[in-house]
């Protein structure tokens, strides 16, 4: 059996790698998080192999939970909850009802809609829909005869793929990571691929397990020893290093940001602080500018920090928040700032093949007023 995790830096072809690595001749099937992983998952299977492989398969990982873990096993999840009689109406992205309920005067009070895990209104709307946010939970809860249910699934899937690979598996918290080390322990070859320090940066399912221990976040060598005692290979070699960024900008994010992360192109992409020529660059629309939020508060191309994750751009400029001020002295140091806010500045400085334009908080609000779409830009 084999079971792979490959740790990568950003920029390193994650994608790239797994597409490349496939055995078109066996039966694949690769799951993401969102439909952009899958659609960049299509394009480099095509650009790989000139077509998507017969047999492989590409979903995402709701996606796949419903069609293969759901659906075809329905008629042994209603025996667990002692329901004889149920007609599917799909899933729904909607919240189940919470557990409490938030009165005008702040105070919270029990929800009565709320239905507890041993009942399947806990998964299922009354109209008949799966909650998408509660189909992993729904999965390690059932049994079959007294054996959870997921034993028996991974022992079918065996029969259907030869491989499972999951792309950016960094993004999987509490429930939906507990289903995938499930899935691991009985699946004969599977493959996650991720970058540690890309977690917490997406718009949603940023807290949680695997990530969390208690209050406080785990360490990339905590992760490690995490993941080899769910007996993984892991491999934090292969795809160390950017394929996107130049050696420059590599090393720099290596010493303020203390993220093993290294070059492989010949790129001459620079760090440059700007100050004086802040207008200039502001208005250099080929120059991409990354915030930190509300992106689309500004006359000037911009995008969240966040929202930029999976962009390979040809030039950036990260306008920096007060946090990082010091971010140019040789004496800053980054122990005592939030992983999830480290993690975001990572990602925004690592999106370039060019060079990376850094402005200072305090700079950029010298001129900020100036570029808020509620005024008139400069002439």
């Amino acid at each position: 059996m084999a079971k792979q995790i490959i740790l990568a830096v950003a920029g390193s072809g994650k994608t790239y790698y797994i597409c490349n690595s496939i055995n078109t001749d066996k039966k694949n099937l690769i799951l993401a998080y969102t439909n952009e992983n899958i659609s960049n998952i299509k394009r480099e299977l095509i650009d790989a192999h000139g077509c998507i492989p017969n047999l492989t398969n590409i979903m995402t990982f709701d996606s796949f939970i419903y069609r293969y873990l759901i659906c075809p096993y329905e008629p042994t999840i209603l025996e667990y909850f002692g329901k004889s009689k149920f007609k599917r109406k799909g899933i729904t992205t909607m919240d189940p009802p919470p557990m409490q309920i938030k009165l005008p005067n702040g105070k919270r009070v029990p929800n009565p809609k709320y239905s507890k895990k041993e009942c399947l209104g806990h998964y299922v709307s009354k109209d008949g829909r799966y909650y998408c946010s509660n189909l992993s939970e729904l999965l390690m809860f059932v049994k079959d005869n007294g054996r959870p249910l997921m034993i028996k699934i991974t022992e079918n899937l065996n029969k259907f793929y030869d491989q499972i690979m999951i792309d950016e598996f960094q993004d999987f918290r509490k429930h939906n990571y507990d289903l995938i080390i499930a899935l691991s322990k009985g699946i004969n070859n599977v493959l996650l691929v991720g970058d540690f320090y890309q977690h917490s940066v997406s718009a949603v399912n940023n807290s949680g397990k695997p990530f969390k221990k208690g209050k406080n976040e785990i360490t990339y060598q905590e992760f490690i020893a995490l993941l080899k005692k769910e007996r993984f290979k892991i491999d934090d070699k292969q795809l160390l290093k950017s394929r996107r960024c130049s050696s420059y900008i590599c090393d720099y994010v290596k010493n303020k940001l203390q993220i093993q992360i290294e070059s492989c192109n010949n790129s001459y992409g620079k760090v440059i602080w700007v100050k004086d020529n802040i207008q200039e660059v502001l208005e250099n629309d080929s120059i991409i500018k990354l915030v930190y939020q509300k992106a689309k508060a500004y006359a000037f191309t911009a995008v969240n920090w966040s929202y930029s994750k999976g962009d390979t751009l040809s030039n950036v400029c990260v306008i920096l928040t007060k946090t990082f001020e010091d971010l140019d002295k040789d004496t800053f140091f980054c122990s005592k700032i939030p992983t999830s806010t480290i993690n975001k500045l990572y990602v925004a400085m690592t999106r370039t093949k060019g060079n990376l334009y850094l402005i200072k908080a305090s700079d950029f609000d010298k001129v900020k007023r100036n570029y808020e779409n509620n005024n008139k830009r400069p002439h």
